[in-house]
């Protein structure tokens, strides 16, 4: 274009006025045709420059607070190009509320105003060449008087990605008034939320939920997602969580795990808002419950308190962890393949309400969050009590695959176990100046203990023939009790990026147990009848465990973006463990030490650890690699035998991470991390476990350390003009010298022996991705999923390898749409296939599929009346074992009227489970094992219930406060 303007110009200016022929210059010619050629040369130049500056325009405005009617110095301008959300260009507003944005090209442009006390604009702006557009004035709204027209706009950024952070607009996500956070959550892309309360985001399972960044009552999610409404949440994210030292020097140690923020709405933080629920049967269903929390400025105070025989626990998904000493296990469930699991469980405990039983709850806790200073110093603490009563019945169906027999056991029983727990807990933040912090942690529990179980089961043999019988009575009557306590010195020196900083840590639990085990075992004798023997005994268990750890860090920047980590630990950590078993003498007393089912032992690990690491900090790459080098030495003392036995371990801990940021709206990572973990004294304690006579369990003194190395990948990204989202995740957990059982099955009884033993070979894997859309036409919502699980699982039958080798593929759709004040539904669909493959001495597959539907659907009727429908449905493949009924179809339903002013109060009737349909059951395979179990579980019941969620704001120099209600 440029070009033909330049030749256009010299055809005029060298051609003569009447001919048209091109001249050079004519000293002949009329004096006023060359004077009009001069005075049009100068024009068009002028134009010439004109036609160049022209083709970038400019953008110019003011940014004025509508309420308190006055301009806002330093708001952020940002133009994102249309296309592909990417951000262009940005300035702030200056003292007197001006921008101005030069040198823009033409196109279409996203404009976002931003201001930490106000609600985001957003506009869509055309920009021609040439032009200066003039905004005008850009009037803010403070959060506390946010307009609809302001609300509506800012759905446009539904999800946003900042770093490893991707952020959801909980407004965008519509569930039904009055519904609680994990109703919301269930609705978001990349997030799953099971029947328990568990969350996986991303293929990873959530381990912590803070409320404004903050812990929330300890360690519990489920009290922030089953007790906070969804619509007091202005957004949810989920991150990395790194651990505090990482956080401090910017340099990953590869230590992370998955959780979820939930920023609070800012209007709920000027006064108290919570949630009350009274319902009840009249008889046996009750649930009643209270939410409190008085939030006003950086003051936040929350209680909670909950009676409930519902299902309603108020207890988290690693309740078992907080009950006493943890064992590592491995396990296989229909879903997620195998797994290392934590279970605290000994030889006489029952494990906690997980769906299976009739639970009764009585529970409540405040947590208590300031600071103070400056915000200098901050304090944040927590106290909890909870109880928990469980009866429960249930039967079990299972193969032991041996490589000349399979064993088929029938078994039934019924539990009754009752749980006490007191914990409290806290944070205390001082940053002394800008250069100097103080960080101290602790926390800590007691609880107890108290249950009893009866099974009575019976196995048979490839040709049915009757290889052993037990009917066995466990009690149990127990205490335990945790400490955690750590303190962390930061300090920052001149240099930028110089930082020192030393962690303590010192951890205590202890665990008692006092019980007795009463056993009839029938085996299979020479006459094909079978032999029953008696035993009856007194168990006393007690365990405690402690070690303190220090850990010093030094970071020194070698550039400007390049830093180096020095490091240095120590820790050490003792076990004590005492098991006495006492057989009943003729006059009736315990006091006969079993010496087969009776040890004490000790065991103690000193690790010394240094490492070096470095981190790239670039403006689309960030890369840190790294290694720590760990000398671990063992000592192990049988207190019978009076044998010492020490070990020494060298291992190495390479770390790794590289992250890449396509732009805003667009990130990719990839990490690779190698522990350590070490056997549990359960584990290494050579002693027999005989609390089920026809399956023992054997410590192992020899037991090395299991070596994980762990590979995590992740790709985000999202469109905001678009509202298109994807997410890919994955997840590689290879493991040296895995802790796994050899199984010693005897082919005539099926009396089964299990030892630990280490094993090579194991792995496990998961991946995912997520494609999430709104459908503009129709204001709805459009996700679509695919998941792959699996591993690989080696363990020893009778001395031969076992290897099962299971994959899971799946995937599912989910749509929701709703409209305000009116109606909302949604409705998913997920399909799981399971092939599992055993080899002993021969292969058995095992395979089938599993579907899951799910809706709900919330519509206002006239009158206020409102109506709820909710189902979720269970469908398993049959297979040759598992042909029984093992499908579960639940619905729910409820209808209410709103009281009270905006309808903040609600009289519900409840049919839970309409059709009489729910059951318990599941399907589990632990190494040559095949499991199908049903349990008694909550079936249909009808509450009458009035629910009111309350809020008051602070009162304000205008006036007095009101309540809603």
């Amino acid at each position: 274009m440029k070009g033909k303007i330049y030749l256009c110009l010299l055809r005029f200016l060298f051609c003569d006025c009447e001919t048209n022929i091109i001249l050079i210059y004519n000293p002949q010619q009329p004096d006023n045709c060359f004077m009009k050629r001069y005075i049009l040369t100068i024009i068009i130049a002028l134009t010439l420059h004109d036609i160049s500056v022209a083709q970038t325009a400019s953008v110019k405005g003011m940014v004025r607070d509508t309420t308190n009617k006055e301009n806002l110095t330093n708001t952020v301008v940002s133009l994102l190009r249309q296309k592909d959300s990417v951000l262009y260009k940005f300035k702030r507003s200056d003292a007197k509320g001006n921008f101005s944005i030069t040198d823009i090209k033409a196109g279409k442009y996203l404009l976002f105003v931003t201001h930490p006390t106000y609600a985001d604009y957003a506009d869509i702006v055309q920009i021609d060449s040439g032009v200066a557009v003039d905004l005008g004035t850009i009037k803010m709204t403070l959060y506390q008087h946010l307009l609809e027209e302001v609300i509506v706009k800012q759905k446009i950024s539904a999800i946003r990605v900042n770093g490893d952070t991707t952020e959801f607009k909980s407004d965008s996500f519509k569930v039904r008034e009055g519904a609680n956070v994990e109703e919301m959550l269930k609705k978001l892309p990349g997030i799953q939320v099971d029947k328990d309360g568990k969350i996986t985001a991303m293929g990873e399972q959530i381990k912590k939920v803070y409320v404004d960044g903050e812990e929330f009552f300890g360690d519990d999610p489920t009290i922030a997602t089953r007790n906070l409404q969804a619509s007091d949440v202005d957004k949810v994210q989920v991150y990395d969580k790194k651990s505090d030292q990482s956080t401090f020097t910017g340099i990953d140690d590869g230590t992370h795990e998955k959780a979820i923020n939930l920023k609070i709405k800012a209007d709920k933080k000027n006064g108290y808002f919570g949630k009350l629920e009274l319902s009840g049967d009249g008889q046996e269903r009750w649930n009643n419950s209270l939410m409190l929390n008085s939030f006003r400025a950086r003051r936040k105070l929350s209680a909670y308190g909950i009676i409930s025989s519902t299902g309603k626990t108020g207890l988290d998904w690693d309740e078992r962890g907080k009950y006493g000493s943890s064992d590592n296990a491995t396990e296989y469930n229909e879903d997620n393949g195998y797994f290392m699991s934590e279970s605290s469980e000994n030889e006489l405990t029952n494990s906690s309400y997980y769906g299976e039983g009739l639970p009764k709850t009585w529970g409540g806790g405040i947590n208590y969050s300031d600071k103070f200073n400056d915000e200098k110093q901050s304090l944040n603490g927590s106290y909890t009590f909870t109880k928990l009563n469980t009866a429960g019945a249930g039967s079990n169906l299972s193969q032991l695959i041996t490589g000349n027999n399979v064993f088929t056991t029938q078994e039934a029983g019924n539990t009754f176990s009752s749980r006490l727990r007191h914990y409290a807990g806290g944070t205390f933040d001082w940053a002394f100046d800008s250069s100097i912090s103080l960080k101290i942690k602790a926390n800590g529990y007691y609880g107890k203990t108290n249950s009893l179980t009866n099974i009575v089961s019976q196995t048979a043999n490839t040709l049915g023939i009757a290889t052993n019988s037990s009917d066995r009575t466990t009690t149990s009557l127990g205490d335990n009790n945790n400490l955690l306590a750590s303190a962390l010195l930061r300090k920052k020196f001149a240099k930028k990026g110089r930082t020192f900083s030393l962690k303590l840590e010192q951890q205590q639990n202890a665990s008692n147990t006092d019980g007795y085990l009463l056993a009839d075992i029938g085996k299979l004798d020479g006459s094909g009848g079978l032999t029953h023997t008696i035993t009856d005994q007194n168990k006393k268990m007690e365990s405690r465990t402690s070690s303190i750890n220090t850990r010093l860090i030094y970071t020194e920047p070698l550039s400007t973006k390049v830093f180096m980590e020095l490091n240095y630990s120590i820790r050490n950590s003792d076990n004590d463990a005492e098991r006495l078993t006492y057989n009943r003498s003729t006059g009736g007393k315990y006091e006969m030490l079993n010496d087969t089912f009776s040890n004490h032992y000790r065991f103690n690990v000193l690790t010394n650890s240094a490492g070096l690491g470095f981190k790239y900090n670039g403006k689309k790459v960030t890369l840190n690699l790294g290694s720590n080098v760990a000398l671990a030495n063992f000592k192990q003392t049988d207190m019978f035998t009076d044998v010492v036995t020490k070990r020494d371990f060298t291992n190495f801990f390479p770390k790794a991470s590289f992250n890449y940021k396509f732009n805003q709206a667009s990130r990719f990572n990839i990490m690779y991390n190698g522990s350590t973990q070490q056997p549990t004294i359960n584990q290494i304690q050579p002693v027999q476990d005989n609390s089920n006579p026809l399956s023992i369990t054997i410590g192992n003194p020899n037991l090395k350390q299991q070596f994980n190395h762990k590979f995590n990948m992740n790709f985000n990204s999202f469109k905001v003009i678009t509202q298109r989202g994807f997410f890919f995740y994955s997840g590689f957990t290879l493991q040296q010298n895995a802790i796994v059982n050899n199984s010693t099955i005897n082919d005539t009884s099926g009396k089964t022996v299990y030892q630990y033993i280490n094993a090579n070979g194991n792995y496990n894997y998961y991946s995912g991705l997520n494609y999430w859309i709104k459908l503009k036409k129709i204001d709805a919502n459009l996700n679509l999923e695919f998941n792959m699980n699996g591993s690989r699982f080696n363990s020893f039958v009778n001395n031969i390898k076992n290897t099962t080798v299971t994959t899971n593929p799946g995937g599912g759709i989910s749509f929701s749409k709703d409209k305000e004040k009116k109606y909302n539904f949604y409705v998913r669909y997920n399909i799981n296939y399971n092939l599992n493959t055993t080899i002993v001495t021969n292969t058995v597959q095992t395979n089938y599929w599993i579907m899951n539907p799910t809706f709900g659907f919330n519509y206002q009727l006239p009158k206020r009346l409102e109506i709820n429908i909710d189902g979720d449905f269970t469908v398993r493949q049959k297979t040759d074992l598992f042909s029984g009924k093992n499908n579960v179809f639940m619905i729910n339903a409820y209808i209410g009227r709103k009281i009270f002013k905006n309808d903040k109060g609600i009289i519900k009737f409840i049919a839970h489970d309409i059709f009489n349909q729910n059951i318990g059951y599941s399907r589990y395979v632990t190494a040559n094992m095949l499991s199908e179990r049903n349990y008694q579980t909550i079936t249909r019941y009808f509450l009458l219930s009035f629910l009111w969620n309350f809020t008051k704001k602070a009162p304000t120099a205008a006036g007095d406060a009101t309540i809603s209600k």
